[in-house]
């Protein structure tokens, strides 16, 4: 009995540094999705930042990868119909892209030329789902083929942009 009320005592020390940690931000479980307003509301402007995985040819397409992490923030100006994104081949906030939704998710394209890892580059998309945070870019090739460039996911930014 004396060996059970300390192991009692710690479970229950360990359970509420476990909530209190939850509660304030510092720890987070699997599964989270984001705010169910934020996947549905079409309204002014978002931005998210994002974590991802960069995946770029280095001497033609049919070579290896060099592949890299990165964090990149994305946008969307609802009343404009246009997005945005920093990173590889980005569109910038100079340069948008048109934005298209399709329920939770965006996506933004804009026509490109410009030759890369050997083939010409015909256009530059990126989607951003905002009923889980997965973003996604991928460039227009010749021959209607695509190339995927970046995966990774994205969360609302704290920062006001409406």
């Amino acid at each position: 009995m004396k060996k059970a009320i300390p192991a009692i005592l710690f479970l229950i020390i360990a359970f509420v540094l476990l909530i209190a940690a939850k509660m304030t931000g510092m720890i987070k479980f699997g599964g989270e999705e984001l705010p169910e307003d934020f996947a549905h509301n079409n309204n002014g402007k978002i931005e998210v930042v994002c974590d991802v995985e960069v995946s770029r040819p280095v001497n033609g397409l049919g070579q290896p990868t060099e592949n890299s992490r990165m964090t990149l923030v994305a946008g969307a100006d609802f009343e404009e119909n246009t997005g945005w994104y920093t990173g590889e081949y980005a569109m910038s906030t100079n340069r948008k892209g048109t934005l298209k939704i399709n329920n939770a998710v965006l996506e933004v394209s804009r026509p490109a030329l410009f030759n890369r890892y050997g083939v010409a580059i015909l256009g530059e998309h990126f989607t951003l789902d905002r009923s889980n945070g997965e973003f996604r870019q991928w460039l227009d090739l010749k021959d209607n083929k695509k190339i995927y460039i970046i995966s990774g996911t994205c969360k609302r930014s704290t920062r006001k942009t409406d």
